[in-house]
């Protein structure tokens, strides 16, 4: 194979963005650092958090704990920053420039895993749609219940969901802003209609605890938040930041990431936590969005739905696009917009399972973001500390050009250091996860119930990796970037 064909570079609002993984040219290159802040306050701003904060109180914590829980996870965005920052300095998408650590061949795989991460999140985020859609039918006084009603709404979901991202990047950050401000407002109206219902006091008995005590069910709540925020998201962060000029400093990226993606985290699941303390927990597992729409206040209904519709689907263009940008990092000889219809295709038969054959959607979610983390946490942990070892600089035609003549081409395109270190991680943190799919014995018999999953696998594998590249002398190669 050899470099990506190259094309006529477009990407402006409302137009067919023309590229896909190659590296944009410095022409192109007009975006803002605070264009980040719309982008992840948009996305983050979600319902997947507010499932995520009623879950915390669910395993037992109470307000306190709960509210300390999602401060961490806020904090964590930092994270996400750092990946961003990485974009302007590769000038291509996440999983093109991790290319760079795992070499141009290797990187099929975590390739391959991000992108069904990515469909993964974008059928969860849909599932919530498609509830969100049934709960206004029947507020509106139409149906909410059967199958073929239930179909409608995930047609309805599906084209809320896939048609700006067809457009490209230049469109998704465009109606990110403003899908920012109306989710601010709406979530304004939301706080005030619930904030009367709280019970302040709420503290469950030590036996409703998740875990063998606070501090082991303390560890599986917040590793739960952080599976569903920071590590949910690391592996898109650089496609949204490529845009933005070489030169850009990296703190200014790292604090606009941080600030819109920290807030809205922090914003979702403290909502979600307030709402534990009086909801109906056997009605929430069965049908979030339903059970939250009986208990807020009648005139609060429709801003709650309309939280829900807008959060999704915004978060849904960054999974739908940043999706098909692995899927081609794979090396798929496809355009940019059809990749971004195969994964409408895969993402509607996830979503029909969910709808009509999984036990429940809190059940479902669970299971798929104990999965999730195997993947990217190592894959995250690899793709920071190679940047750390290259200054953040890279050979951005060597990113593209899959060839030996690629300096980043290790032994026969493939980086053992990193894939070896990815897999043991993987490994390794298949025996700390406590989820509704796998609970280790090792959980149960040595760390109280804890799941440390969120944590054992990027320090593991970031130490590992750290140590396979010094000893085998393939840290990261010394190039000038281009």
């Amino acid at each position: 194979m050899k470099a990506e064909v190259d094309v006529e570079q477009s990407n402006e609002v409302f137009q067919l963005e023309t590229e896909g993984i190659g590296i944009i040219k410095p022409s192109h290159r007009r975006g803002q650092p605070r264009e980040l802040f719309f982008v992840w306050f948009a996305a983050v701003l979600t319902f997947t958090g507010v499932v995520i904060g009623q879950l915390f109180t669910a395993l037992g914590l109470n307000i306190v704990e709960s509210l300390t829980a999602a401060v961490l996870c806020s904090l964590s965005f930092a994270i996400l920053g750092w990946v961003s920052a990485s974009g302007p300095r590769g000038g291509t998408v996440t999983l093109t420039i991790s290319r760079a650590s795992f070499g141009v061949r290797g990187n099929v795989v975590p390739a391959f895993f991000s992108w069904l991460s990515a469909v993964g999140w974008e059928a969860v985020t849909m599932v919530l749609t498609v509830f969100a859609l049934l709960s206004l039918s029947q507020i509106a006084g139409g149906p909410s219940h059967g199958a073929a009603v239930t179909i409608v709404a995930l047609i309805v979901a599906i084209l809320l969901t896939y048609i700006i991202p067809l457009f490209g990047h230049a469109t998704v950050v465009f109606i990110q802003r403003y899908l920012a401000y109306a989710l601010a407002a709406s979530g304004g109206l939301l706080l005030i209609a619930v904030i009367s219902h709280v019970n302040w006091a709420f503290s469950p008995p030590a036996k409703s605890l998740a875990g063998q005590g606070v501090l082991p069910t303390f560890l599986l709540a917040l590793s739960i938040g952080l599976i569903s925020t920071v590590w949910g998201w690391t592996n898109f962060a650089a496609d949204y930041s490529r845009y933005l000029p070489t030169e850009t400093p990296a703190k200014t990226i790292v604090g606009y990431t941080f600030l819109g993606g920290g807030i809205a985290s922090f914003v979702v699941m403290a909502f979600g936590i307030l709402l534990g303390t009086f909801i109906n927990p056997h009605a929430y597992a069965a049908n979030p969005v339903l059970a939250i729409a009986h208990a807020v206040p009648v005139w609060a209904v429709v801003p709650f739905l309309v939280v829900v519709i807008l959060g999704d689907v915004t978060a849904n263009y960054l999974n739908s696009y940043s999706s098909g940008m692995s899927f081609l990092s794979m090396g798929v000889p496809i355009r940019r917009w059809a990749a971004v219809l195969i994964d409408a295709a895969i993402c509607t038969v996830i979503a029909l399972y969910a709808l009509f054959m999984a036990p429940g959607f809190v059940n479902f979610f669970e299971n798929f973001l104990s999965l999730n983390i195997l993947v990217i946490g190592p894959w995250t942990a690899i793709y920071l500390v190679y940047h750390w070892q290259a200054k953040g600089r890279y050979n951005t035609q060597g990113l593209v050009l899959i060839t030996p003549q690629s300096p980043y081409w290790y032994q026969g395109g493939v980086n053992w250091a990193a894939l070896s270190s990815f897999f043991i991680g993987a490994v390794a943190t298949f025996w700390t996860v406590n989820s509704a799919l796998w609970v280790s014995p090792l959980s149960t018999d040595w760390f109280g119930g804890a799941d440390l999953s969120a944590y054992v696998a990027p320090v593991l594998t970031g130490l590992l990796y750290f140590a396979l590249t010094k000893l085998g002398g393939t840290a990261a190669p010394v190039v000038a970037m281009e």
